[in-house]
């Protein structure tokens, strides 16, 4: 069994790349090795379906498990090299082989696609404390016309634990009363709750109604 288990659950696989890379297909899972400047250690890297990347160090010379660099708390010049070596490693595969994929929901997804088709808009990635928050804005004018957000589920009065991903979009203030009902249409997450207002992106406004909200945020941001 390797050794350290990371979660490669907003990176998705490009498997030509990942083969070009070394990694050979055995049962379901992608297995690589990687002998390190610092000898004799070896690397075996794992992808496993379950989508994770697995690694185990080796010792070469006494052929035993080394777990010394997964502790941040050890320290010394010999641990700090291989330490190192290994993070370059685990950070070439991700960027060579992988392309992150910030949102995961299938709605998400799908207002991504929408707003890029519709308006050729890419999501602007601007906060580097909150990587998985993001903003569409208008090309002519650059005012911000929809936030895709990943939040935490209490913060919005939701039941349950966890995140969730949601979709702030700009409303006319006289509508506010009509249109938040605390179920479809939340309060405005971070953002003027007399101009904005949040949709979690569950399903629990259809794709098609999304799609006209998304819409009318985009004319109102003129």
């Amino acid at each position: 069994m390797l050794t350290n288990d990371i979660s490669l659950e907003h990176y998705q696989l490009d498997v030509k790349k990942l083969t070009e890379y070394g990694f050979q297909k055995t049962g379901n899972s992608y297995i690589c090795s990687r002998m390190l400047r610092v000898s004799p250690f070896q690397l075996q890297l794992e992808i496993s379906p379950e989508n994770r990347l697995k690694t185990q160090m080796t010792d070469l010379d006494v052929d035993e498990v080394y777990m010394l660099h997964l502790n941040a708390a050890t320290q010394g010049e010999f641990v700090g090299k291989i330490r190192q070596e290994y993070s370059e490693i685990v950070t070439d595969i991700l960027a060579t082989c992988f392309t992150q994929v910030i949102f995961t929901a299938l709605q998400s997804l799908n207002v991504i696609q929408f707003i890029k088709q519709q308006y050729d808009i890419d999501l602007e990635y601007l906060w580097a404390k909150f990587p998985r928050n993001a903003i569409a804005r208008r090309k002519d004018n650059q005012k911000w016309f929809a936030a895709l957000l990943t939040v935490e589920k209490s913060k919005l009065g939701l039941q349950g634990e966890g995140m969730t991903e949601v979709l702030d979009l700009k409303m006319r203030p006289e509508d506010k009363d009509l249109l938040i009902d605390n179920i479809h249409y939340l309060p405005g997450y971070h953002m003027n709750k007399n101009h904005w207002f949040t949709v979690c992106l569950d399903g629990r406004v259809s794709d098609a109604d999304l799609f006209r909200k998304i819409a009318e945020s985009y004319r109102l941001a003129k």
